[in-house]
């Protein structure tokens, strides 16, 4: 029966593609849908994206060791939402025809877009190698599968479906995922409260009492772990997501007004924050069923390995597959989501940008072969990944941290100089930028493990935790970026519909709109002038 559920789900993913690859023959189609999908299915599509098996696994894995005071980063994301919804998404729906990045050229030139796609291309193969990496451990301890095997399989069906269906598969597909993933979640949380324990609630009452929902701890420090970075990190990684992202900026892109757009954005956030407090009550739930029941726990077993046990040894027929079917579901709607948003930015930032005569036949045909290779790459660097054995939440944060600060550390100062500041120029951003890699470089040299300069010099180490840098490198590129620009400037400004100014009194956008936006920012060059 468990296995049933399983494969019943992956058809249904796989005929579902099928289907919307009939409809799929151009490359605006492919990646945009022609702006036609309702916003509530947007909405509903980022939060399958953002959420992930890293949200399934590592999120009751950090709970069960330690307690909720990582929500604090999760908790920043309706601000930041918030910030987008009313700030960014109507220069992104007047400015752009698919990639984010295009902005970056039209404000600072094509080595800012350039800057801005590499930064999104490594940090997302990461992702998604983590995501794949999670996937294969949680299930290769449920069924002992070898997690190579396991990476192959899964890399195959997810890259089936998505290359074949086009952003309108992703859509519908991430909006099946989503709900079951959630879905098996809370029942996950309601067998853990009024089934599993002798008596409801004696697993919760269990947790409590070993602090494992505490979400604050006001002790603050620069070198721990507290929940200060987690907040400072947060607001940097959930900005840089809704403002810069282009997995999410795509789907800024797909609904037929501005309107359903930001109602696709509040039913995201809403299912975002169900999920992410869902899968940590999960975490402290099964501390405390561990702790009424030691004797089932098996030596060894913690941290992201406790979920996973739980799944294979104490869920009854049914659920059992239906769970797994969720962690299919988790796993795969980041995976498509990210594969087609990477084939955007090579067909939008690279082939548009330089081929000769580009024609939607070709755009369409390498849209495909684009999907199918990052699919495969995606596949080698989690395999690669398979000889980490520490603590997944760490794994991901370690590298966002260090991908952020050298390759993105200023993507999204370089957007918000361009959002906000009319004289920010190409000569202050690439200034700071510069800068602003040799820093993030010195600080993760010399704040790594071990003495890495003389006593005399020990002083320049850099001594804080490395989840501050990604902030930190943004606030340094918009302040340098700022006054390098005021200083080298003659006057000059941005065309204002590229600025927050032109849209605080902007009328409902319409197709119209739409259409001439996308095609005033194809071949514009800096400050929107044509190349």
């Amino acid at each position: 029966m468990d296995w049933i559920s399983v494969v019943v789900y992956i058809g249904a993913l796989v005929v579902m593609g099928y289907y919307f690859s009939r409809r799929e023959k151009s490359a605006d189609e492919y990646f945009v849908a022609r702006r036609s999908i309702p916003g509530w299915a947007v909405g509903i599509s980022i939060f399958a994206t953002l959420l992930s098996s890293f949200t399934f696994i590592a999120f009751p894995g950090w709970a069960y060791d330690r307690s909720w005071e990582i929500l604090m980063r999760e908790f920043m994301a309706p601000f930041c939402i918030f910030i987008a919804a009313i700030l960014i998404i109507p220069i992104y729906r007047h400015a752009i025809k698919m990639s984010a990045y295009e902005y970056l050229e039209r404000r600072f030139g094509y080595a800012a877009r350039l800057y801005g796609n590499l930064g999104f291309m490594f940090g997302h193969f990461f992702k998604i190698s983590v995501v794949m990496f999670t996937m294969s451990v949680a299930l290769n301890s449920i069924t002992g599968w070898d997690v190579t095997l396991i990476m192959i399989i899964l890399g195959v069906i997810t890259v089936a479906y998505t290359s074949v269906g086009g952003i309108r598969g992703v859509i519908w597909t991430d909006v099946i995922q989503g709900v079951l993933m959630l879905g098996t979640g809370i029942m996950t949380v309601a067998y853990l409260i009024f089934i599993a324990s002798p008596t409801p609630g004696a697993a919760f009452t269990e947790a409590a009492a070993q602090g494992k929902f505490r979400l604050i701890n006001p002790e603050f420090s620069m070198t721990k772990e507290t929940v200060w970075v987690f907040m400072f990190f947060g607001i940097f990684q959930f900005m840089t997501k809704y403002g810069t992202d282009q997995t999410v900026v795509q789907r800024y892109l797909l609904s037929p007004s501005r309107r359903d757009t930001v109602r696709g954005m509040v039913v995201s956030i809403v299912c975002c924050m169900i999920a992410w407090i869902t899968f940590s009550l999960i975490g402290s739930l099964l501390y405390g069923f561990y702790e009424i029941y030691p004797d089932r726990l098996a030596e060894g077993i913690s941290g992201d390995k406790v979920f996973p046990y739980f799944i294979a040894r104490e869920l009854p027929v049914g659920l059992t597959g239906l769970v797994l079917a969720g962690l299919f579901a988790a796993t795969m709607s980041t995976l498509s989501s990210d594969l087609n948003s990477v084939g955007a930015c090579v067909i939008s930032d690279y082939y548009e940008r330089f081929a000769k005569n580009p024609s939607d036949r070709h755009r369409y045909y390498l849209s495909l072969g684009t999907v199918l290779f990052a699919g495969v790459l995606s596949v080698i660097v989690a395999v690669l990944l398979a000889n980490f054995k520490g603590n997944i939440m760490e794994l991901s944060m370690a590298g966002a941290a260090i991908l952020g600060t050298l390759l993105a550390g200023g993507t999204f100062a370089a957007f918000g100089l361009g959002f906000f500041c009319p004289r920010a120029n190409k000569r202050g951003l690439y200034t700071a930028i510069i800068a602003s890699i040799i820093l993030g470089s010195w600080c993760l040299w010399t704040g790594s493990e071990g003495d890495q300069l003389p006593e005399s010099i020990s002083f320049l180490e850099y001594r804080w935790h490395k989840w501050w840098l990604f902030g930190f490198s943004n606030i340094f590129v918009f302040i340098v970026g700022y006054f390098v620009s005021i200083a080298t400037s003659k006057g000059e400004k941005a065309d204002e519909m590229l600025t927050v100014y032109a849209y605080w009194n902007l009328a409902e956008d319409d197709g119209q709109e739409l259409a001439r936006g996308s095609s005033e920012s194809h071949g514009a060059g800096p400050d929107g002038e044509k190349a």
